[in-house]
């Protein structure tokens, strides 16, 4: 979901259920900074590990 957040810069606001024996949340987080062209940074809101 794009969230406005002020001008034209918008929050892409993403729901995921990690499965921590699989990945990591850190392993998430670089590879969403590897689009380094498009996002400035990540932020975990709160998240829920099974």
């Amino acid at each position: 979901q794009l969230v406005p957040l002020a001008f034209t810069i918008k929050k892409l606001q993403i729901t995921c259920v990690v499965e921590d024996d699989k990945v990591g949340t850190d392993m998430i987080e670089e590879r969403i900074m590897e689009l380094e062209d498009h996002v400035q940074s990540v932020d975990i809101f709160s998240f829920r590990k099974i």
